[in-house]
């Protein structure tokens, strides 16, 4: 007799071809209205760095904050190298940890290889995470350049691959209760990928869109009101996630009022390709 239920699964567990879900919580406070995330998130700076010879480093993140995310950044187009030969790079240096635990006070890894090379709305991510404050930086090492430059949107990235492993989304679900009126309510499942990211100069918005999306899909009747339950659901979906080379899903809860979420579980199922 096959046992059709659904497995929580840990990302030591070796199950796959079998349908599995994780889930999670959300609740907004007062003073909280905005974009949030769930079951990861996207921490990035707004607006972009304009790095030079003059000034060759930008900094992200707060110091001693437990992020353990990958370093992304979004370019604005190719960057500009002069008065020398070889490649100038941008380096992410910090604290790095693994995911089994162990921490590089003093890491580095190059996200850049080639600035000249990039091209408008390229997206680049390190792979390692990092905790605390990170560092950008433009480096020209040995090449001689006199004169080097690039622009981009940067910042950090966590997103659930369950456990590194590819997988296919068939459902996702949202229930909750409102706790004030709210018409500016949403909730998406992004699909994180390479893909569809966006550069600006100012204002910039992370991530490649909606995969699902509660206001699409409900339209007129899309609010929250004081007290009243609210539910999302969409079934047989067929996304492919390759969670064993930098994709993942990240939750996007919008919200228009302080405190208008009581609560909210998210539920994502999928199913588990082999190894």
């Amino acid at each position: 007799m096959v046992n059709s239920r659904t497995i929580e699964l840990t990302a030591e567990d070796e199950f796959v071809g079998i349908t599995n879900t994780r889930s999670y919580s959300f609740q907004s406070f007062a003073g909280s209205s905005g974009t949030n995330y769930i079951g990861g998130f996207y921490d990035v700076s707004t607006t972009d760095a304009n790095l030079t010879q003059a000034s060759t480093t930008v900094t992200h993140g707060d110091a001693n904050v437990s992020y353990a995310a990958h370093a992304i950044l979004v370019a604005s187009g190719a960057g500009a190298a002069s008065g020398g030969s070889g490649a100038v790079t941008i380096v992410v240096s910090g604290t790095s940890i693994t995911d089994a635990g162990v921490r590089t006070a003093a890491d580095s890894e190059t996200i850049v290889s080639d600035i000249t090379a990039m091209s408008t709305d390229e997206y680049f991510e390190t792979d390692k995470k990092w905790l605390g404050t990170i560092t950008y930086t433009l480096t020209v090492g040995a090449t001689g350049h006199t004169a080097y430059s690039a622009d981009f949107n940067y910042g950090y990235a966590k997103y659930e691959d369950f456990g590194n492993r590819n997988f296919t989304v068939t459902d996702f679900e949202v229930v909750g209760v409102a706790g004030v009126n709210d018409t500016g309510f949403d909730v998406q499942l992004q699909h994180h990928k390479a893909t569809g990211w966006t550069y600006a100069a100012s204002g910039f918005d992370p991530g490649t869109g909606a995969l699902v999306d509660m206001n699409t899909d409900h339209s007129t009747e899309q609010n929250l009101s004081n007290g009243e339950p609210f539910a999302y659901k969409r079934t047989s979906l067929s996304t492919a996630v390759n969670g064993g080379d930098g994709e993942g899903t990240v939750i996007r809860v919008v919200t228009g009022a302080n405190g208008s979420v009581q609560y909210l579980d998210a539920h994502i199922r999928v199913t588990l390709e082999a190894d």
